[in-house]
């Protein structure tokens, strides 16, 4: 009930005005979405629950993506300016995330890649691989701060114990 009063304050919100005929068919639409959201999507009150109580964990991890971006900016510049480039020694590399489910490999996987200097290749099972600008990039990523908050995210959406069983987390 609660993500249909959701949907549909959603709506008045962004319809802007709210009359009769606006309030009707976001009654009727807000109960077809909540319908898709639980039949569908698969929403479900424990998953709203492991949603919220993540919820100050992924704000605190991307402030930290955010301080990474403005870091990484900074050492990019300094590689770029460099006379000729010399700071510039690229490589590949290979690390384990140790992360277990793909929704996190996903997220550290398109962090690094959003990260300037850095940029994922590829993704097989917990391996990423990983082009780097220089070393010093290289070096950072694999026991990064962000790589070790996702884990503990990890950790902690296992704690609550809040999955489904028989379905698979992506």
């Amino acid at each position: 009930m609660l993500i249909f009063v959701f949907f549909f304050v959603l709506w008045l919100l962004f319809n802007g005005r709210c009359t009769w005929d606006v309030v009707g068919f976001g009654l009727v639409l807000a109960a077809l979405v909540t319908v898709f959201a639980i039949k569908i999507c698969g929403w479900s009150k424990e998953r709203s629950r492991r949603i919220t109580n993540l919820f100050g964990s992924f704000v605190v991890y991307f402030a930290c993506l955010f301080a990474e971006i403005i870091k990484a900016n900074l050492a990019a510049i300094r590689v770029i300016l460099s006379p000729k480039c010399s700071l510039a020694k690229p490589q590949i590399f290979q690390f384990d995330s140790r992360l277990q489910r793909g929704f996190a490999q996903t997220i550290l996987a398109n962090s690094i890649t959003i990260t300037p200097g850095t940029y994922t290749l590829a993704v097989d099972g917990n391996m990423l691989t990983v082009h780097a600008l220089n070393t010093e990039f290289a070096e950072g990523t694999p026991g990064s701060d962000l790589n070790l908050r996702l884990m503990e995210m990890e950790e902690k959406s296992k704690a609550a114990g809040k999955e489904k069983p028989g379905r698979e987390e992506t």
